[in-house]
């Protein structure tokens, strides 16, 4: 063969060879999505970070995220005929320090009048965000905290034996709590300092949960050991429960709810050594239930069906099969819910009575949701966009680079990174204020009074036995019973919905 048909055939290759790993390089930069990119899709990049730590020794393990009940900014903006200006109490002045809430005030009303005094029709509008901290934790046990609104490094610390694993941390306003090993680490919200620390009992199945009164940590043979946030030298609360529980509990601003791998899912009070009932699917459950304002709890199974429940009654409110194993959280924002099944199928849910409202194929997981879209992740790590509505495709983004991917169902902030430490946040163009998904903690003379009826089929829970732990709360004794189901027998609906 000559040279020039050689050359010929190695050009030819190259023309018609697809090029997907050029187009993610030319998408992504040094761990970011390019801002031209983003602009195309309507994002734009809100801030980007590099956390704290050794890239070459660890990586990113895990990203959490906390919205504050309590806590808040203010913020000003006066839009005119050529713009907007925005100023908020955390801008920085010529000196590096906070303006605060009245020089930011201060500030945009000068402003507002000169524009007034320019002919240029200016309006001010005042605003109050929540103080969001964004929590990454690394492998080698640094914790990094991050303003969720502007970025910036609100502080870091490294705890425990950088060799011992990390589970995921969970914040209140006031404190931080995380696993390494076997020792309960509780941190200073404001400051990251370690306000104390101990030996759990038993051995951690998944990070803890952090209520207003008190750190639940799960353990690996199933029980649930609680501590006492500003006493925690006292005896630890126990709760007993069949199988291994190894998925992280969640708070509710009234219970604490965690699954098992027998396909029970605990529900006890959070500030009351009871637990309240369980509910039991046919299947392990292996991710996070969810919160359903105002009173429910969404929580799903491998063996395919969403259940919805009253978190103070247990009474079953609807269920939900989707005829394929369920292995990721559902996500609840405003009246619907959101489900990704093993089958990379997305359903979305009425949060009323549960029925579909529409379904896709094709993703594999939810990023984040906005007003109008929905950001998820497609087979192959790609974030494909979809109207919210419909559930229509509407334009992808090549994200595979990417292997930090947070599911953001608090608020419509796309959070993304690398491993090696650059996490970036992006948001719709025109959404310049975060919209909070998170409702405000409750407490219960706030909720509903209404007690659900069962569905069909399915009795109501009994209440828990006269003791909730099948065990002295303490580690004496000898096992007793579980309290009752809210099912009858191993499958509460009598039916397998896989037939087996």
């Amino acid at each position: 063969m000559s040279r020039n048909a050689a050359l010929l055939i190695l050009v030819a290759l190259l023309t018609t060879t697809p090029m997907t790993g050029q187009a993610q390089s030319h998408a992504t930069r040094g761990g970011l999505i390019r801002e031209d990119v983003a602009n195309r899709v309507g994002l734009t990049r809100t801030w980007f970070t590099r956390v704290q730590m050794d890239s070459a020794r660890s990586r990113v393990a895990h990203v959490n995220q906390h919205v504050s009940s309590t806590n808040a900014f203010s913020a000003w903006e006066v839009t005119h005929d050529r713009g907007t200006l925005v100023f908020t109490e955390r801008d920085l002045d010529d000196f590096g320090d906070e303006l605060g809430k009245a020089k930011a005030e201060k500030l945009a009303r000068e402003k507002f009048e000169s524009l007034k005094n320019a002919k240029l029709n200016p309006k001010l509008t005042a605003q109050v965000i929540p103080e969001i901290t964004i929590y990454v934790m690394t492998d080698g046990g640094v914790v990094h905290a991050i303003d969720g609104q502007t970025g910036r490094t609100r502080w870091f610390t490294r705890v425990g034996n950088p060799n011992y694993p990390c589970d995921a941390p969970s914040a209140n306003d006031h404190y931080v709590a995380l696993l390494n090993g076997s020792t309960l680490y509780v941190l200073n919200q404001k400051n990251g300092e370690v306000a104390w620390k101990r030996e759990v009992r038993g051995a951690p199945g998944a990070g803890p949960v952090v209520t207003d009164r008190m750190v639940f940590v799960p353990m690996a043979n199933g029980a649930v050991e609680a501590y006492q946030l500003e006493d925690h030298r006292q005896v630890p609360w126990v709760y007993r429960s069949h199988g291994r529980a190894v998925v992280q509990p969640i708070w509710t601003g009234y219970a604490v709810a965690w699954p098992t791998d027998r396909g029970h899912l605990y529900v006890a009070e959070g500030n009351n050594a009871a637990i309240q009932f369980r509910l039991e699917a046919s299947k392990p459950i292996v991710s996070q239930a969810t919160k359903l304002a105002p009173s429910r709890i969404v929580v799903a199974s491998i063996d395919g069906y969403v259940y919805c429940i009253h978190e103070q009654s247990g009474n079953l409110i609807w269920r939900f099969s989707t005829g394929e194993p369920i292995v990721r959280s559902p996500v609840v924002v405003g009246d619907h819910v959101y489900v990704v099944t093993d089958e990379d199928n997305l359903f979305r849910l009425s949060a009323s009575n549960g029925l579909d409202q529409w379904s896709t194929t094709g993703v594999s997981g939810i990023l984040a949701i906005s007003q109008t879209r929905l950001y998820c992740l497609g087979q192959v790590g790609r974030m494909v966009i979809l109207d919210r509505d419909s559930g229509s495709r509407l334009v992808s983004v090549p994200t595979e680079s990417l292997d930090v991917q947070y599911l953001n169902n608090l608020t419509d902030r796309i959070v993304l990174g690398t491993s090696d430490g650059v996490i970036q946040c992006l948001r719709e163009t025109q959404n310049r204020w975060p919209l909070i998904h998170a409702p405000a903690s409750e407490s219960p003379d706030q909720k509903d009074d209404a007690k659900p009826a069962p569905a069909p089929g399915a009795p109501a829970a009994a209440p828990a036995a006269a003791d909730p732990f099948g065990a002295d709360p303490f580690g004496g004794g000898a096992p007793a019973s579980e309290p009752p189901a809210s099912g009858a027998g191993a499958d509460p609906f009598g039916t397998d919905p896989f037939g087996m």
